[in-house]
């Protein structure tokens, strides 16, 4: 459903998922030093962080880019999620940077996934979910909702999920969410709807593959609403299609470690996982991470094709000296190009590793092709860098770029990738240490363009010869918007002084020194030699 733009409910949420995660830990410093009380990452160099004047409460991981991404307009979107032994009760939220990793835009410090630039109405937008994250899941997963903005950042839509026969299945003491949208997919389609995945602790018979007859499996839903009519358009069960896909297809350990257990509502056994949705043709394909298959389904929600990873499914694999078409523990499975019941490109990020199967194969980018007639699958692509073997066992995300270009992030692990038509690596990026933050998706893109409702920020920092220095910036305020700014002081009287001074932006916060320091100062954003907006004005104390 479509809910009132109202963010109060997440932070109860968030605080209490917060509590329960970070209780036994403490705090660590950031900016430098090492990890040094927690046995999962002793010794681990911390990795820097940006500090701004204007922006005190904003502290990104630094974007340390070795290679810059080919278009000169491009801009990273993503969410850095720190893991909590290394960063406790520290949240990141969103960020877009430019192609030197200076920040344009950050949201407010939340635990955030699926942030993306989007199109509704044929409009730009920028979504995120929020919510909480853990619980008892094997892998995680999100109890939240999804926020929609426009090119000003108002917001304008939430995505939210109760229909009163939720229960999440975590440690939360069992008390009752006003949303339950996981943090999984949050696709707008190009019919102005917006999928979304959630989870549900379900009952379950689990005698057929060894376990209890009163088992408790996670429930892996799929929804799609109409984002004008508020209308719920479809909705599927993965329990409700055991006939199509049992649950013997299922790789994934429980909890204690085994393949089935007792189980109860708090620790029910996440044997699906569906990580990605996309609409293909008339109906749908979805990623099952734990069944290491891309499934079919008609408008109906009936399975139509299985390509399983290990052994093709309903796919005979060829040419598999050359190019095998396994994978496994995937993400981000996506249709690129076909012709209804004919062919199909598929493009997936290829994990190879998950916390119990890692380090034995490299973390891949696939690009496959379906013959639906004859049934076949082949690998057309495989983008790994020769020089960086990296083992995600976690999120990830594979894009198409113009020119034939494909932006890879490796998700777990913190890097960004941009690989050309021929293959090689053109672009590398990193925003962390390894397993010390991720990003669940990521993406680079050079069609935001935005004009923030507020106005440019600006703070004044007074060195120790006396002198002043003026820091500005304009949170959002993306590159095409303005590209100067106009400062103008005033001593006694408040005259301003002759010509503005005219100083090019620079990074996220521009900084320069004023000419006098008392009097009072302003400054405007300006693109060429036309004001855009107008700081407030500072009194300068001596």
């Amino acid at each position: 459903m479509i809910s009132p733009c109202s963010a109060s409910f997440i932070w109860a949420q968030v605080i209490a998922f917060a509590s329960l995660s970070h209780a036994t830990l403490q705090e660590r410093q950031v900016g430098g030093g090492t990890i040094a009380d927690s046995s999962l990452a002793a010794s681990t160099p911390l990795w820097p962080f940006e500090t701004f004047v204007t922006e005190p409460d904003f502290h990104p991981p630094v974007l340390e880019i070795t290679k810059q991404p080919t278009a000169t307009d491009a801009m990273f979107v993503y969410a850095p999620l720190p893991f909590t032994p290394v960063y406790p009760n520290r949240f990141f939220g969103g960020i877009i940077a430019d192609p030197a990793g200076n920040p344009i835009y950050h949201t407010a410090t939340l635990p955030m996934g699926q942030f993306h630039v989007q199109q509704l109405n044929g409009e730009q937008v920028l979504t995120y979910w929020t919510g909480g994250i853990g619980g008892n899941y094997v892998d995680a997963h999100g109890i939240g909702a999804i926020y929609i903005f426009d090119n000003t950042y108002k917001n304008i839509k939430n995505v939210t999920l109760n229909d009163g026969t939720f229960k999440a299945g975590d440690n939360m003491q069992n008390k009752p969410y006003p949303s339950y949208v996981d943090i999984h997919e949050s696709l707008i389609t190009e019919r102005n709807t917006m999928i979304v995945t959630a989870y549900n602790s379900t009952p379950l018979d689990l005698t057929s593959v060894g376990g209890p007859r009163d088992g408790w499996v996670l429930d892996s839903l799929i929804y799609e609403f109409d984002l004008n009519t508020n209308e719920t358009v479809f909705r599927w069960s993965s329990v409700e299609h055991l006939d199509e896909l049992p649950l013997n297809g299922s790789h994934q350990l429980h909890p204690n470690g085994s393949i089935i257990d007792g189980g109860n509502a708090t620790y029910p056994w996440d044997y699906f996982l569906t990580n990605s949705v996309a609409p293909l043709d008339d109906g749908y394909v979805i990623s099952s991470r734990h069944y290491w298959s891309a499934i079919a389904l008609d408008a109906k929600g009936n399975v139509t094709w299985t390509l399983n990873g290990v052994d093709g499914g309903d796919f005979k694999q060829v040419n598999q000296t050359e190019a095998p078409s396994t994978f496994s523990w995937q993400h981000y499975v996506h249709p690129i190009s076909g012709t209804p019941n004919q062919t199909l490109t598929l493009d997936l990020f290829n994990n190879n590793n998950n916390g119990n199967d890692n380090g034995s194969a490299p973390s891949t980018a696939l690009t496959l092709q379906l013959d639906l007639q004859k049934r076949t699958v082949q690998t057309i692509t495989v983008l790994e860098d020769p020089n960086e073997a990296i083992y995600a066992d976690s999120q990830g995300t594979y894009t198409r770029l113009p020119g034939d270009h494909r932006f890879v992030a490796y998700g777990q692990i913190p890097v960004f990738k941009e690989f050309d038509q021929d293959d090689q690596v053109v672009m590398n990026a990193r925003f962390g240490g390894d397993n010390q933050v991720s990003s669940y998706r990521a993406f680079l893109v050079s069609n935001w363009t935005a004009t923030p409702y507020w106005d440019p920020k600006i703070a004044t920092t007074r060195e120790g010869n006396g002198s002043v220095v003026l820091s500005m910036s304009w949170n959002g305020a993306t590159p095409d918007v303005y590209d100067s700014w106009d400062v103008y002081e005033t001593r006694g009287g408040g005259v301003e002084t002759g010509k503005p001074k005219h100083v090019p932006r620079t990074g996220f916060e521009t900084n320069v020194t004023l000419t006098a320091n008392t009097g009072t100062v302003r400054a405007v954003a300006a693109k060429g030699d036309q004001a855009v907006r107008n700081s407030t004005t500072l009194t300068l104390l001596s």
